[in-house]
């Protein structure tokens, strides 16, 4: 069973029984991510954890160095809610490993 929409797990939906999300345009602005984030991770009967999957937007290696910055910005902005999301999250370290290369080739050490 999918239940597939638009930014349904903004506001408003409650279906405690979903077991995983996919977020495929997911948003740098903390009220809604933690929205989509606590939507999945409600309690249901038989539910012990859940799964969330975050795609996070990343320019291709070898772009020109003249949009550097732009894409630097992008970048961060992603993984502080990646971070934030993996803070919580059982497979942290491991989440921030795979995220290791990228932080480097941006020199986002930091987030």
């Amino acid at each position: 069973q999918v239940l597939l929409s638009m930014r349904c797990l903004d506001e408003g939906v409650d279906v405690p029984a979903a077991r995983t999300a996919y977020l495929v345009a997911s948003s740098s602005n903390p009220r809604q991510f933690i929205q989509r984030r606590g939507r999945v991770l409600r309690r249901a009967p038989g539910k012990d954890f859940a799964d969330i999957i975050d795609f996070i937007v990343v320019p291709p290696e070898g772009a020109e160095d003249l949009h550097r910055e732009t894409e630097r910005r992008m970048v961060a902005r992603e993984l502080r809610r990646v971070a934030e999301f993996a803070r919580l999250a059982e497979n942290e370290a491991a989440t921030l490993d795979i995220l290791r290369p990228l932080r480097q080739r941006y020199g986002l050490f930091e987030i």
